[in-house]
């Protein structure tokens, strides 16, 4: 459960401001309420609230939202609901309790009834939660207007007075995984999730069957992890290729349950119609919300990418320079790309890269598949037994952190970033079982 007091510095308040007369201080939660503040022509300037929900707040899933409020007899404010700017749903103040201005007789609570005043509300007749199965993810933006009325011809108005939101999950809500791990010898298979700031594991298990049976991929099966992937459907998805067939399989989870694998075969031509086009990242280069697959040729040095759904592989497009030539990197050069991820927080993943012989990072900075110019990535050396791992917005601030797992100890971690250089180094949990690799 997530408490929004209407009053707070997190919420952006238009044409609202704050009060705690008449008694509003006894019953209100934060011993504030907002109040619409301009009200002369009230269906042009409705009272607004905004704030963003985010990973702290909770992960992508449906939520109920119940609203505290003042319903007073003078009005019938009408409050719309809204998420990203499209409408969930609308509510009116018509309760009508006594009073004609906010009093701790018309408070309508979070849940439960209020018995003061003469005409007392009851549990039953709580409209809380007014909005249920709302769909919420990080990043969305909630915007709450209400428009203040009257109902005896503009002598008194109802100001849409609101004193607290508390959003609450409809369902379980079962994060999505960040770390996907792979031991290759005993053939297991894992989930991590991190917390919000993505310096904490939070969750780790086994992937299992629905029937709560370990899946195992050994490494006689011809099965490669590449990393993770979303289809678009706000989960990560553990991502493997077929080193016989050169097929990609994307498995469906829920949790750390394995529901199902979809398997995608290759082209005929183009980018990974052979074993030659490996698998190199993942990342959204369109602001589509499903991720591509990033391939680099490694006889011919042509980089492309490739949308993908679960119905098959859609536009594979070369990267290129501004001149529309493809942007070759010969297989022998010491820059090798490595992952995908947007670097640069523009909502657009873009290409990384490891000097193997220096131990540098850099990236390639992308408009869709078009080359803009590279970037190095201020560090040390990614020196030692320290493996990367790929990279991936673990701290969700919309630019991605660098992963790395040190292939002696055991130990993992990340670099995050900030303006093109490491802003702190975090470690995370540590695997003594070196067989086992994670990816990200």
């Amino acid at each position: 459960m997530v408490l929004i007091e209407a009053e707070s510095d997190r919420v952006t308040r238009i044409n609202y401001e704050t009060t705690s007369a008449n008694g509003i201080d006894t019953v209100a939660s934060g011993g504030r309420a907002v109040q619409i503040s301009s009200f002369n022509n009230p269906l042009e300037e409705p009272g607004i609230l905004r704030f963003q929900w985010t990973a702290e707040d909770g992960a992508a899933g449906k939520y109920d939202i119940s609203i505290a409020y003042f319903d007073e007899e003078d009005g019938e404010s009408e409050l719309t609901f809204s998420v990203n700017g499209q409408q969930v749903g609308t509510y009116v103040y018509n309760l009508n309790l006594p009073g004609i201005t906010a009093f701790p007789q018309n408070y309508v609570p979070l849940s439960g009834g209020n018995p003061r005043g003469p005409r007392p509300l009851s549990a039953e007749d709580n409209p809380n939660a007014i909005f249920k199965g709302v769909d919420l993810a990080p990043g969305d933006e909630i915007e709450i207007s209400v428009v203040a009325d009257s109902i005896n011809n503009d002598a008194n108005f109802e100001l849409g007075r609101l004193d607290a939101i508390e959003i609450t999950p409809a369902e379980e809500i079962i994060p999505s995984l960040d770390l996907f791990w792979h031991n290759p010898v005993s053939g297991q298979v894992a989930a991590w999730t991190l917390n919000g700031q993505g310096t904490e594991v939070e969750t780790t298990a086994f992937i299992t069957d629905q029937n709560g049976q370990d899946v195992l991929v050994p490494e006689n099966t011809g099965f490669e992890a590449r990393g993770v992937v979303d289809l678009g459907d706000g989960n990560r998805s553990p991502l493997w290729r077929n080193t016989e067939t050169g097929a990609v399989v994307v498995w469906k989870m829920k949790g750390s349950e394995f529901q199902e694998a979809i398997t995608i075969d290759p082209p005929a031509d183009g980018p990974g119609s052979n074993l030659d086009w490996e698998i190199r990242g993942t990342g959204d280069v369109n602001s589509g919300g499903g991720e591509e697959i990033f391939w680099y040729n490694t006889s011919t040095g042509d980089i492309a990418v490739s949308e993908i759904d679960e119905t098959g592989f859609g536009n594979a497009t070369f990267i290129t320079d501004s001149s529309n030539e493809k942007m070759i990197i010969s297989p022998d050069n010491d820059w090798q790309l490595l992952a995908a991820g947007d670097m640069d927080g523009d909502g657009d993943a873009d290409a990384i890269w490891e000097n193997m012989n220096t131990r540098q990072f850099a990236y390639w900075n992308l408009d869709g598949t078009v080359f803009q110019n590279a970037v190095l990535i201020e560090s040390e050396a990614a020196d030692g037994p320290w493996e990367f791992r790929g990279a991936y917005d673990a701290n969700n601030d919309g630019i991605d952190d660098l992963f790395f797992r040190n292939s002696i100890t055991g130990q993992n971690g990340m670099w995050m970033i900030q303006n093109d250089s490491v802003d702190k180094i975090v470690a995370i949990n540590t695997v003594e079982e070196t067989n086992f690799s994670f990816y990200v």
